[in-house]
């Protein structure tokens, strides 16, 4: 069935114009449509004015099935939402509390707690329990806009438990309409039994988990957390290059907690992005732009445990890619929702609300391998978009922290 979406108020279709990404200003340039329409099935079919598909039905040059008026409404791509954490179990409220009360992440950490806390959960907890926390999460974040996502493992930390993991974003891959990318993250921290021979854990990871994920093909891509305290540059390059002769391609934690280097290493390796990057050097933002890696920034999780935010102004400035992600976990940036990432980036971030957009839709998409089918509102692209009450997009920066959405459409079907 094809049906007509017209008198959009505000139309931001982020068109590319053939590129799969924008940087620099022209991460401003959003393609809004006054008084819009654009006609799909599963597919975008065709985008322009109301006025002109009047024109195209009056004289049989358009014959759609139905026709829905969205006056005083804003449609957008559906958010990308490129870097979460959604499997896992338990609960850090505690922690949290200690943390509004002054302790720093990495003293929580160091006191048993952070990511080892649910680690031991997520040990525990059985794949169904897994699933079902996660399904609820995904479902969540799908009612707040996000059509694409990608999901990291990361909580278990051993063999067993990490495959555990990745079975359950398999089983959420062939349950939900959102298009999912997997991400092995073995090296998310070192579980306490490897806490003295950190080495042999790395050995753990390139000898059994890597080729296992490989052979099976449980993840697309292969992460690691490098950074103060973490991963060093020589760890994660073994993991990385192990990764990458199997046939993995690569995502990265870098620079979150530290300049330790991690920016560069991710441009040496050729990774798809280099995700927080709230210590990155000058250098080293030259270094992911000429590789062409994507600068994933996680704004929540600046707020959540009140660290510095990246420097996304600059990483702009200098012209390399800069996505939006929410980072959803359990210890550091407990969200789902990416309406609150676009208004934290803007207003913490000094981004623009058309960077923003840009960064959470086309960019994103662009990381995940995917911006030749969603990301934008194009012709021949997947009929991912989201419809929200607002007569502009500004609105959804102006009036913050409630949820915008007035429907979701995947492959054109309302969900």
């Amino acid at each position: 069935m094809k049906t007509l979406v017209t008198d959009i108020s505000s139309l931001v279709t982020v068109s590319g114009t053939g590129n799969q990404y924008k940087t620099g200003e022209q991460m401003n340039e959003i393609g809004e449509i006054k008084d819009g329409a654009f006609l799909f099935s599963d597919k975008i079919e065709w985008v322009g004015t109301a006025h002109r598909a009047a024109q195209m039905i009056e004289r049989q040059e358009m014959w759609p099935d139905k026709i829905i008026h969205l006056k005083g409404k804003t449609v957008l791509p559906g958010f990308v939402d490129s870097h979460t954490h959604f499997v896992f179990a338990g609960d850090r409220t505690d922690e949290f509390a200690r943390r509004l009360r002054g302790a720093s992440y990495q003293e929580i950490a160091e006191a048993g707690g952070g990511i080892k806390a649910t680690v031991k959960a997520t040990r525990n907890a059985s794949e169904d329990e897994l699933y079902e926390n996660a399904l609820m999460l995904a479902l969540s974040a799908m009612r707040y806009g996000t059509c694409t996502m990608e999901i990291k493992s990361g909580y278990g930390l051993s063999f067993e438990s990490e495959m555990k993991q990745l079975r359950v974003i398999k089983r959420l891959r062939e349950t939900l309409p959102v298009e999912i990318k997997t991400t092995f993250i073995g090296a998310h921290d070192f579980p306490p039994e490897f806490e003295n021979n950190r080495d042999a854990y790395v050995d753990l990871i390139c000898n059994k988990m890597l080729p296992y994920v490989a052979e099976n093909n449980l993840a697309d891509y292969c992460d690691a957390f490098v950074d103060e305290g973490y991963y060093t540059v020589e760890q994660g390059r073994r993991i990385f290059e192990t990764a990458l002769g199997l046939g993995l391609k690569i995502r990265m934690h870098a620079d979150e907690l530290a300049d330790v280097n991690a920016a560069a290493l991710a441009a040496e390796v050729g990774a798809l992005s280099a995700d927080h990057l709230l210590f990155v050097s000058d250098t080293n933002i030259d270094k992911l732009r000429e590789a062409g890696t994507v600068a994933c920034l996680l704004p929540g999780t600046a707020y959540f445990i009140r660290m510095p935010y990246a420097p996304a102004r600059n990483i702009i400035d200098k012209g390399a890619i800069v996505a939006l992600a929410s980072d959803c976990n359990p210890g550091s940036s407990f969200t789902e929702n990416m309406q609150v990432v676009l208004s934290l980036a803007a207003i913490n971030m000094n981004m623009t609300a058309e960077e923003a957009i840009t960064a959470a839709t086309l960019n994103a998409a662009y990381s995940l391998e995917l911006a030749d089918k969603v990301g934008s509102i194009e012709v021949g692209k997947s009929a991912n978009f989201i419809i929200l009450d607002v007569a502009s997009y500004a609105g959804l920066f102006y009036h913050f922290g409630v949820n915008h959405i007035d429907e979701v459409r995947i492959n054109g079907r309302k969900i």
